[in-house]
């Protein structure tokens, strides 16, 4: 299927525009969020991985594939995790041969205490939107994160 929708103008400044803008949005974040998650002893790779968790995502391997974490690199943040006591790695009732991952309460207090952070820190910058922008913003980003996933994941 074919869009109808024109081509953008993608001139050497508009992409060199969109690059810094994305570049110097992520940093002006992070600065705001890493502090907080720090209070947690957590950074923002790890409190992903903790709210995708909460949202059902328990199979390492899955973890690894929505959040773009090699396997390897995973397995490290997992142990801190563990370590931590945020969440419990348990053998599969249904697959001896697979692990499944869960939060501890621990885990769920500290998600639950950064997302309230970020979501102080965050919605600051988002009220410089007027609100008729936000949901298109949202799904440019959801768009622009999903692009060319499937050949990736080939």
């Amino acid at each position: 299927m074919t869009s109808t929708r024109p081509e953008p103008q993608l001139t050497d400044e508009t992409i060199t525009r969109f690059l810094g803008g994305l570049w110097k949005l992520n940093r002006r974040l992070k600065q705001g969020v890493e502090p907080r998650l720090a209070q947690q002893q957590i950074d923002l790779r790890r409190y992903f991985m903790l709210v995708t968790i909460r949202k059902g995502t328990v199979y390492p391997k899955e973890l690894s594939e929505q959040l773009g974490i090699p396997s390897t690199l995973l397995s490290r943040y997992i142990d801190g995790l563990v370590q931590l006591g945020y969440i419990e790695r348990n053998i599969d009732v249904q697959d001896s041969r697979r692990t499944v991952l869960s939060l501890t309460e621990a885990g769920l207090d500290a998600v639950t205490r950064a997302t309230q952070s970020i979501r102080e820190h965050t919605s600051q910058r988002l009220k410089e939107l007027d609100p008729k922008q936000l949901p298109a913003l949202l799904d440019a980003l959801d768009i622009l994160g999903a692009a060319g996933l499937e050949q990736e994941n080939r």
